[in-house]
């Protein structure tokens, strides 16, 4: 039987636990055979790990599978350390990167780690180029271009991908269902999916008993111009620069503003009042009063739980662009570690290889008390799709997203300058460039007025970054 070893400080004797160093070592306790390769260790740091003594965490049991697997591989999982809060009341997890950048100053970096900034970890030489394994690997090489190559900087590929997430809209099928009404599909335009949601909404009362339209139609202003232009991506970007002076721009703008108006189908467009007068709740969704809900799919397994049947949508087209918005969380293999091939194994079993995925399903299927698998198979493979909608048996159009090969990748986590491009890069003396979008979008300053210095600026956040990052890695492009 194999053990997980937590090193921290206090043991678990049960679980054969010992002290040392705040680190978690997943291992077996048998002999290694003459027949197996060489013993490695393998250290590991993430930030969905749970609490250090969880029997619930699907992330740890992976890791306890893992060296089951492959019992000639050792797994140490880093914890990260608590340290004070802010306000001195307490405790709270370490900056991320400060966590990572004190252990590479240690020469104790994981060599397996998530990312929050492929550029944190190239800046910083914390990343490994890990193209010669990768493009080796067809299973790699069977993720969409769009997601597998998001950090591919010059052939160099600086990290993997370990999990993507899709943004959109929920859909309550039943009330659609009991209203005997049209239920809003994938392949639905803009258009068409606001006439279908606008046959069962019902805002304008004051009783209620209500039905909510659409919600969060703000989010419009990041995803939508890449559905009427294919060369764009969120936010305008384009694979180099923003075009937040363009035309697409300009017509979600004033899309966004009209939908505002529009107190027949946006949820949002109504006053606080308004909204208690027509729902009587603030948990419309929860309660069956809202016909779309903007969310992210990690929170797909608690759709389980309603009583009522949900599906996701993503986000609707137009008839010259169908693209969706995704978050995309990534992993680096160390350039500190001595071990490439076995921490590419261990980083593949946990995001993208279909053996560690069918993994997750069984683990997710039969282990009391771990949450439903979020995650959809990053490889377009029918084993995994058929495993995960098994779990998932009213998502009928999610499937048709999730086999959809045209995303569009919030740029925060692998854009280099993004971060200041769209939120704290200067604009002027008193105005960053995050609050140039908010007042925009609030009307409190004329986009006609700003847009062009808008885009240079964010601009030149991007060119710097991308010319620092490809002249640390000897690349150009």
């Amino acid at each position: 039987m194999k053990k997980v070893i937590v090193m921290a400080l206090f043991a678990f004797l049960s679980l054969g636990i010992v002290a040392c160093q705040g680190e978690t070592t997943t291992g077996p306790n048998t002999a290694i055979t003459t027949e197996t390769p060489d013993p490695v260790t393998i250290k590991y740091a993430a930030w969905n790990l749970g609490a250090i003594d969880s029997e619930t965490n699907l992330e740890r049991l992976m890791l306890q599978a893992f060296v089951e697997k492959y019992p000639w591989i050792t797994v140490q999982i880093v914890e990260r350390p608590k340290v004070p809060s802010p306000d001195g009341t307490g405790e709270v997890d370490q900056n991320w990167n400060e966590f990572l950048g004190a252990n590479a100053a240690r020469g104790t970096l994981p060599d397996v780690f998530f990312t929050d900034s492929v550029e944190t970890t190239i800046m910083n030489d914390w990343s490994l180029d890990i193209a010669s394994i990768a493009l080796e690997d067809s299973e790699y090489l069977n993720i969409s271009a769009d997601l597998r190559n998001a950090a591919n900087f010059g052939g160099k590929i600086m990290a993997l991908p370990y999990a993507v997430y899709y943004f959109g809209y929920f859909i309550n099928k039943t009330l659609f269902d009991d209203l005997n009404a049209d239920v809003p599909e994938f392949e639905d335009t803009w258009t068409e999916f606001a006439a279908k949601v606008l046959d069962v909404a019902n805002q304008n009362v004051t009783t209620g008993n209500g039905i909510a339209g659409i919600s969060s139609v703000d989010r419009l202003l990041e995803w939508y111009p890449a559905q009427l232009n294919e060369d764009l991506g969120w936010f305008t970007y384009d694979g180099s620069r923003l075009h937040l002076d363009g035309s697409e721009f300009e017509t979600t703008l004033s899309m966004y503003n009209s939908l505002m108006q529009n107190k027949a189908l946006v949820f949002d467009a109504l006053t606080p009042d308004e909204k208690n007068d027509a729902f009587g709740t603030t948990q419309t969704w929860e309660t069956s009063k809202l016909a779309a809900f903007w969310e992210y799919t990690p929170v797909i397994g608690s759709m389980l739980d309603h009583a009522f049947d949900v599906d996701f949508i993503g986000t609707p087209g137009t008839e010259d662009s169908h693209k969706i918005p995704v978050v995309l969380d990534l992993m680096c293999i160390s350039s500190q570690t001595q071990h490439p091939e076995a921490a590419y194994l261990l980083a593949k079993w946990m995001s993208f290889g279909k053996e560690g995925y069918l993994k997750r399903i069984d683990i997710s299927d039969n282990v009391e008390g771990v949450v439903a698998l979020n995650m959809t198979p990053l490889q377009p493979d029918s084993d995994l799709l058929d495993a995960f909608f098994g779990i998932y048996t009213t998502f009928t159009e999610f499937r048709k997203l999730v086999q959809h090969d045209s995303f569009i990748i919030e740029p925060n986590k692998y854009v280099p300058g993004y971060i200041k491009a769209r939120w704290t890069g200067v604009f002027n003396a008193s105005t960053n460039l995050g609050e140039v979008f908010d007042r925009v979008r609030n009307g409190e300053m004329n986009y006609a007025d700003v847009k062009t210095i808008w885009n240079q600026k964010a601009n030149a956040e991007l060119t710097a970054a991308h010319n620092a990052v490809n002249n640390k890695l000897g690349v150009s492009g």
